[in-house]
């Protein structure tokens, strides 16, 4: 499966995440990857009777009381609350033996909350906080975070990766969209350190924002790249759609420097049925390459 991963969005936003483990146990998948959109859960010992290679996404643990994580706010309470919630997705990381733990690297203005549209995943935004004279400031406080995550997920020895984001019509909120701020990052820290998450969605939105060639994105970030987040979108709305026969995200995904790179399908409001087709799509493109 070439390090295949789903995602547990694919169920209706506040399941529990048993239903989810659940259902890929009976699709006899080997990885998965613990979502943010579930509810509030006390216990999580059942994850323990499922025998799936873990990885663990930005909000989860979900938290009793919900707000959006965001490590470069300027509002120290929530900036604070955001490096509390990802110390403790470390220990939880660490605590089932997953692979790896990936994070939003913080908003250039803080969001109201998760968007109400199942055709956009993008959160809400107040157009009333922009402030582009604030990019500086907000990079700092964002590289001040991910030095203490750095730090702490280094003595709990679990691997960590930022995921890249990108929006058409949001961009003036968005953090870690365009090549210059990798470029930047990649200044700061080794791979050792930290290593990214290639959001495929957010690449093709972020590349028609700033109009720059997604496959020059790649060949920057690839020596950093240990995941990628996979979905498809029409490059206007983060979709979180299931991947299209013949597009342009396939060479990508099969490159041979990715090879032990996971693949991570992250789709949202998925039947069961689309995801088993898209299992059987990832593997014929996949096979379709290596004999071409």
């Amino acid at each position: 499966m070439n390090n295949l991963s789903i995602s547990t969005t694919f169920l209706p936003d506040g399941k529990s995440l048993y239903d989810a483990l659940r259902i890929c146990d009976s699709l006899d998948l080997q990885s998965v990857e613990i979502g943010s959109n579930h509810c509030f859960e006390r216990n999580y010992d059942y994850i323990n009777d499922f025998s799936f290679n873990y990885l663990l996404h930005n909000y989860f643990p979900i938290p009793e009381s919900s707000f959006v994580l965001n490590i470069a706010s300027f509002d120290k309470g929530i900036r604070d609350r955001s490096l509390r919630h990802i110390i403790k997705a470390i220990d939880f990381c660490d605590y089932i033996g997953g692979h790896l733990y990936t994070f939003h690297p913080g908003f250039l203005t803080d969001p109201k909350g998760s968007n109400k549209s199942n055709k956009n995943y993008d959160f809400q935004w107040d157009k009333n906080q922009i402030d582009n004279k604030n990019f500086i400031k907000v990079k700092e406080l964002m590289y001040r975070t991910l030095d203490k995550v750095i730090h702490y997920a280094q003595s709990k020895n679990v691997t960590i990766a930022i995921e890249t984001e990108g929006s058409l019509n949001k961009k003036e909120h968005l953090l870690m969209q365009r090549p210059e701020e990798y470029i930047d990052f990649m200044s700061n820290y080794e791979n050792s350190d930290i290593g990214i998450n290639l959001n495929i969605g957010h690449l093709n939105l972020a590349a028609n924002a700033f109009e720059f060639k997604r496959e020059d994105f790649v060949e920057l970030i690839s020596d950093y790249m240990v995941a990628m987040e996979l979905s498809h979108n029409n490059g206007y709305e983060d979709q979180h759609l299931p991947l299209c026969a013949e597009k342009w995200y396939w060479t990508i995904i099969n490159d041979i420097r990715f090879k032990h790179t996971y693949k991570i399908m992250e789709f949202r409001n998925t039947k069961i049925s689309d995801i088993v087709k898209c299992i059987e799509l990832f593997n014929k493109e996949y096979h379709a390459l290596q004999i071409s």
